[in-house]
């Protein structure tokens, strides 16, 4: 008897979801979907949530609709009312996801195979954990370089002020009592007198950099450009080799486990992967794979993206039938060294900092000074 009424509580909260939800979605929802901000953190807790409530036995229409209640956020709940819209009319909630711009490409991705695979709650728990993860991350990486970066500020303030104001006074005064000056002292004396010159040329050459290097850049050739740039350098191009290869080895150990054959999933890999080398990379092991070639020869083709130790790893892997098991510890590794590469980063960039404002400082206040000691000496 209580199941029955459960039942018909549960048939009349879905009907009126329905109801509210046709009527406020053709009204509001296309230009909430604008304004909605979805961080990292919101995918975390939805992701999450989803997860607890499908392992704990409640279906997936009913687990959207209890954290629709209970989401505070107007534009968020808009959102998910749409999405499970979508699912009770039918669609595939990787597609639904696919239609809003808030969700990622790996995402959409992770979620696919969970629902092809029948494994949606392991694809849950994947992408909470990887978010979860992934806010670490950025938090050790914004506590390693703050600190940097306002050293790096600051210096910057110093060195205007003193190019704009203190240099033009010791010009002022060398200008009249007239004579040779030295060679480092002319030569900041003229980078002063040009300065609003070079500061017009780094504005525009920052505007060129920033379109070549904007993330969302389509064109294939900038693509190529910005990412062999950041690949080649020191330490964050490691960290980025470190963080691609982890989620390389995380993804395809989720697909290969999830009983997905290896080229479908080296194939899906390549749609969800979007960083441009490692994309073009797996399109190639795809076609390897397709052609009969083993996989651990196809990943052995681009040593600059993938270690020797992986490629070793794998190549055991295969010899051995134990492929998942060896993708889920390189990907455990992987994360680990990017994330004691992270704390690195930071203790590396702090005295480089400092000795650079010293540095920078000590050149101005020597060439600014250095006429008066040799005035000094020709008086004595």
């Amino acid at each position: 008897m209580k199941i029955d009424n459960l039942n018909t509580v549960y048939a009349h909260d879905t009907a009126v979801m329905r109801k509210n939800t046709a009527s406020q979605t053709v009204s509001s929802f296309g230009f909430a979907r604008k304004r909605i901000k979805f961080k990292d953190s919101h995918k975390e807790i939805l992701f999450s949530e989803l997860h607890a409530l499908l392992t704990s036995g409640i279906d997936f229409s009913r687990a959207l609709m209890l954290i629709i209640q209970n989401e505070k956020n107007a534009g968020l709940k808009s959102m998910l009312q749409q999405l499970q819209q979508d699912v009770i009319g039918g669609s595939a909630f990787w597609q639904s996801m696919s239609q809003e711009k808030v969700f990622s490409k790996l995402d959409c991705g992770v979620i696919r195979i969970g629902e092809e695979t029948g494994k949606i709650s392991d694809s849950l728990y994947f992408l909470s954990d990887y978010y979860n993860k992934k806010i670490a991350q950025r938090r050790m990486i914004t506590s390693a370089v703050s600190y940097p970066i306002i050293i790096l500020v600051t210096a910057i303030l110093v060195f205007v002020f003193m190019i704009m104001v203190i240099v033009p006074l010791f010009v002022d005064v060398y200008s009249r009592t007239g004579g040779e000056l030295p060679g480092i002292t002319a030569a900041v004396m003229a980078f002063s007198d040009n300065f609003m010159y070079y500061l017009l040329i780094f504005c525009l050459l920052g505007i060129g950099i920033s379109v070549v290097f904007n993330p969302k850049q389509k064109n294939e050739r900038l693509q190529k450009i910005r990412t062999c740039f950041l690949l080649k350098i020191p330490i964050v191009g490691q960290m980025i080799r470190l963080h691609y290869q982890s989620n390389f080895c995380k993804l395809l150990y989720l697909l290969y486990s999830s009983g997905i054959t290896l080229l479908h999933g080296v194939e899906m890999l390549a749609e969800i992967i979007t960083f441009y080398p490692y994309s073009k990379s797996l399109v190639s092991m795809a076609d390897g794979i397709r052609m009969g070639g083993s996989f651990s020869g196809s990943v052995g083709k681009f040593p600059d993206l993938y270690d020797n130790r992986l490629l070793t790893l794998l190549q055991v892997g295969e010899e051995t039938n134990t492929l998942s098991t060896m993708l889920d510890k390189q990907g455990k590794e992987l994360t680990s060294q990017l994330e004691y590469k992270i704390k690195q980063l930071g203790s590396i960039m702090e005295p480089l900092l400092i000795l650079f404002i010293g540095i920078l400082v000590a050149t101005i206040l020597i060439s600014m000074y250095l006429p008066m000691f040799r005035l000094g000496t020709v008086i004595q």
